[in-house]
């Protein structure tokens, strides 16, 4: 044992002892009643008073005192343990409710001290803002000795975090320790030792947490939203004790808050990048409301990793840097991007699950709307399910009257005889026009690759001599591309379950295949080069039923771009073969990671091209 892991034993040893031993005593209840403020299910409440949890689409039976099963997956033992349930049966506000809320809690606290599970202060944080949040609904009304032993395991487990922390915890679980903590110490003000190490701690975690712009480390919207929620909570507690509001938590709610509004599609629900789920639209709405009074939508995520490009309906959000190295959720996603238009998404990524056999799945490029190279992998997943050999990323954005050309690169692939991946993106100035340029290499040897495109499930389908028709409830867009094309079973998981869809698979043509009576539309080109002047380019239009060319005479708007200028690119599309006819029966999930069904040939290098326009509105 390390002299480091033998020193927290012993401070967590000390903080465990009962505070009622000797000549010592409790309160009788909290001197603060403290109010959780997010609605619960009722439905998920009725299923807890059976004896039952729904947890990411799977039921399973409580047992009186079990808190963890080695074949629970990680994030349903820390929901569990958590209690954060107990708001589902609050909202459900029957009797029965409130005795199995009481049960529960007395099962735990049955647990002698050093055996409970204390070693994640992120979880014993969330616990004990839980308990006090719901206080009223299932303790007060409770006889003394509950109460009494409430309280003393509420100062226990408050002891245990600012025994193990910071040391013991890293990534965004610190925020929900720290709430723990000021909500015991806010709630017993008798205790002030509670509140002062909140105090000492929140500058150095909330300088870890977040980016200057408000993004939060661990690059995923799915943390961003949990941070957020965590520093409303802290906001509201010291609102409820009339207490002044620290100056860094206002700051970083007020930051994190506009960010998030950033990373959330037409939908009003998150993309999915790096672990993250959609989540309910009007949920986020609530917490976004509750953690700033301002609706401001960031204007740039740049440090967050993040591009996010706007034009008229459309909007487009691409990973334009590696992921995170100590992250267990980070995905091998880097250039993927997610594409929608109002309401609707069309292109996703395929989101996160903590089934048995999604998670690590869903983690590798197959799962993304990006380039895959069967057989080689661009970072390396360990067995703690860390990252590394992680890839060098760069990134363009430059925007002119509306339109975005965005130009990406990584070499993920390069260390293992790969070549370079880069991705060109063009979004025209209405929204109407989305055109890409793929290129891999050179290789040191011939390697396949394939692009995918993940649809989201409500988009369907059809085949037409021009191109594929994608067909959603308000609009039709066309897809073309001068690379070969075929459609594939797909899986989305971005609403926690697996459902099935498609996804539009491109492999570089080769001589035999391509077709000598393809035409090229015009091109599309970016607004500069770095050896012409930005100044004297025209910028082509979306379409060419728009205005052909504009006069180009005023200066690119480049905020918050690297210097560097992407090199003229063309971007265009053709007319496609036809594939087979599609079977209209809905598949099966596929197992992951995918396998093209026509994997292009090995080769030293390959461009590819493709466009996506708005048809039918």
């Amino acid at each position: 044992m390390s002299l480091r892991r033998w020193i927290e034993g012993t401070r967590l040893s000390y903080a465990l002892r009962d505070p009622r031993s000797g000549f010592g005593r409790v309160p009788d209840a909290p001197t603060l009643m403290l109010r959780d403020l997010w609605p619960g299910d009722a439905l998920a409440g009725e299923r807890m008073v059976r004896n039952q949890t729904s947890h990411d689409g799977v039921t399973r039976q409580l047992q009186p005192g079990q808190w963890d099963a080695p074949e629970w997956p990680q994030a349903y033992r820390r929901w569990l343990q958590g209690f954060t349930w107990l708001r589902d049966l609050r909202e459900l506000g029957a009797e029965s409710a409130r005795i199995r809320a009481r049960t529960l809690v007395s099962h735990w606290m049955r647990i002698p001290p050093m055996e409970r599970t204390l070693s994640d202060p992120a979880v014993t944080g969330t616990r004990l803002a839980s308990w006090l949040g719901c206080y009223e609904f299932f303790a007060a009304s409770a006889d003394d000795k509950f109460r009494q032993n409430l309280i003393a395991a509420l100062i226990m487990e408050a002891r245990s975090i600012a025994a193990l922390m910071p040391n013991a915890l890293s990534g965004g679980g610190a925020l929900s320790a720290l709430k723990g903590l000021l909500a015991v110490g806010m709630a017993l003000p008798d205790y002030p030792e509670f509140l002062e190490r909140f105090m000492r701690l929140l500058d150095g975690v909330l300088a870890e947490q977040f980016h200057p712009d408000g993004s939060h480390v661990s690059r995923s919207p799915e943390e961003q939203f949990q941070s957020v929620r965590d520093l409303t909570e802290m906001l509201s507690i010291f609102q409820t004790a009339r207490h002044p509001q620290p100056t860094t938590l206002m700051d970083a709610a007020n930051r994190a808050a506009p960010v998030l509004r950033a990373m959330r599609h037409g939908d009003g629900r998150l993309a999915l990048f790096n672990g993250s789920l959609e989540r309910d639209a009007a949920f986020l709405e609530l917490v976004l409301n509750r953690a700033c009074r301002t609706r401001v939508v960031a204007a740039s995520i740049y440090e967050s990793g993040f591009t996010r490009m706007t034009s008229g309906r459309a909007l487009l959000l691409a990973d334009c840097a590696a992921p995170v190295a100590h992250s267990r959720t980070a995905h091998a996603g880097m250039l993927s991007f997610e594409f929608s238009s109002g309401k609707q998404r069309l292109i996703v990524n395929c989101g996160s699950s903590t089934l048995l056999g999604w998670t690590q799945a869903l983690r590798y490029p197959a799962a993304h709307s990006v380039l895959e190279a069967p057989g080689l992998q661009p970072v390396t997943f360990e067995t703690d399910n860390s990252l590394s050999h992680l890839p060098q990323v760069s990134r363009t954005h430059v925007t002119h009257e509306g339109a975005h050309w965005l130009d990406m690169s990584h070499d993920g692939y390069a260390r293992q005889g790969g070549g370079v991946y880069s991705r060109k993106l063009y979004l025209g100035r209405e929204g109407h026009t989305l055109r890409g340029e793929e290129h891999f290499g050179p290789c040191e040897k011939p390697t396949p690759s394939l692009i995918r495109f993940h649809l989201h499930p409500s988009v369907t389908l059809e085949e037409t001599p021009e191109g594929w028709r994608l067909n959603t409830e308000e609009e039709v867009w066309l897809f073309q591309s001068d690379a070969d094309i075929t459609v594939e079973e797909s899986v989305y998981l971005g609403r926690g379950t697996p459902e099935p869809s498609r996804q539009i698979v491109l492999t570089a043509r080769t001589e035999a295949t391509s077709s000598p009576g393809d035409k090229t539309p015009p091109a599309v080109e970016n607004p500069a080069s770095e050896s012409e002047n930005a100044a004297d380019l025209p910028v082509q239009a979306d379409t060419p039923d728009e205005q052909s060319a504009q006069e180009a005479g005023q200066p690119l708007n480049t905020d918050n771009v690297e210097p560097a200028v992407p090199e003229t690119a063309t971007l265009q599309s053709a007319p496609v073969s036809r594939p087979d006819a599609l079977s209209t029966d809905i598949p099966e999930p596929p197992k992951l990671p995918y396998t093209a069904a026509a994997a292009s040939a090995p080769t030293t290098q390959c461009t590819i091209h493709w466009g996506l326009t708005l048809i039918e509105a």
